[in-house]
């Protein structure tokens, strides 16, 4: 691999959606009016921007309405989404904030993101064993911002809610980004003639890359990583009984797979079936899987072909006697590298 310093890898890191919504926030926090100015500088910023030149303005409609709802000092409350989901974790992040205000205006001002970012890199250089990150790898930008506590990689970049890093430890924080940097750092080698295909190649190659990332910041278990962070209790226990149901679903997986190689059933069919199994992208079932990897001593196999879905379930299916319940069948594995092998 080429050298890596971090230096020649710099990214662009973006705080305007962060300062345009403390701007707007100080505003409605004193009563005062907030002009149709300063909210398209709000949707015009970085991260908000990404949503707002969108065909469905959901997103956007949801912040404003939320901040005004939180921040602001009318008794005229905004109408927002019916109580959506995604509304629901938007206002209990507002919410969070305005308690913690001053200090989280505090962090933006204080906190060094360039170190956070470089330390994420070499977090990601350990974690996958090499003394240098390719640098051919095209790293996009990271922009902050304020929706709900969670982060995610979009195609012009990774989004990450400011109160989430601002409520973790340093640690948590650098692994937080890791685990971000590696869907990024996976993308530059895996083959996505085969990823988008269709939806079965894309499932199977998602729990295989969930399941490493989450190696990276989960590796101390859900019930500790839910515990650490203010997530909702439904949440986690939705994980965790995911991850309890691991062994059945990577069964009902290979034989709904098996069927479909064997034209017992149809593609619409075999999608519907995962699409029962596949929640969260996969994050639970590619971590059991991972976990089992590892147990079994195989972890350094499983780092050197991270890219390659096919090799993450075939080590999986050296960790467990062929009789074993959740053992791969032969069928799948066939199936699977025939699906694999001209791109891997």
């Amino acid at each position: 691999m080429l050298a890596f310093d971090i230096s020649s890898n710099a990214q662009n890191v973006d705080l305007s959606s962060v300062d345009e919504f403390l701007n707007i926030t100080a505003l409605l926090k004193n009563g005062e009016e907030v002009n149709m100015e300063q909210w398209n500088q709000l949707d015009s910023s970085a991260a908000y921007s990404l949503f707002s030149n969108s065909k469905d303005n959901t997103i956007p409609n949801i912040v404003k309405a939320v901040m005004l709802d939180i921040f602001g000092c009318s008794d005229s409350k905004e109408q927002t989404q019916n109580g959506s989901l995604l509304e629901t974790s938007v206002r209990e992040n507002y919410e969070d904030i305005k308690k913690n205000y001053s200090e989280i205006r505090k962090f933006r001002d204080n906190y060094d993101f360039e170190y956070l970012i470089s330390n994420a890199k070499f977090r990601l250089q350990t974690f996958l064993g090499c003394d240098q990150l390719d640098a051919s790898v095209k790293w996009r930008p990271v922009y902050f911002f304020f929706l709900s506590q969670d982060g995610k990689e979009l195609d012009n970049a990774i989004v990450i809610d400011l109160n989430l890093i601002y409520k973790m430890a340093e640690e948590e924080r650098i692994n937080f980004l890791a685990h971000e940097f590696f869907h990024l750092y996976r993308a530059h080698f895996e083959h996505h003639e085969f990823n988008y295909a269709n939806d079965i190649n894309f499932a199977i190659d998602m729990i295989a890359n969930e399941g490493i990332a989450d190696q990276i910041d989960k590796y101390m278990g859900y019930d500790q990583y839910f515990s650490n962070f203010s997530k909702s209790k439904e949440l986690a226990s939705e994980f965790k009984q995911l991850y309890n149901n691991a062994p059945k679903d990577i069964e009902y997986l290979q034989t709904t797979i098996a069927q479909y190689a064997a034209n017992q059933i149809d593609k619409d069919t075999c999608i519907d079936r995962l699409i029962s199994i596949y929640k969260y992208n996969g994050h639970a079932l590619g971590f059991y899987v991972s976990n089992q990897i590892i147990k079994a001593g195989l972890r350094d196999e499983m780092i050197k072909e991270f890219h390659n879905p096919y090799e993450f379930f075939r080590l999986y299916s050296l960790t467990l006697p062929k009789n074993e319940e959740a053992s791969l069948n032969d069928d799948f594995l066939h199936f699977l590298k025939a699906e694999t092998e001209q791109y891997y």
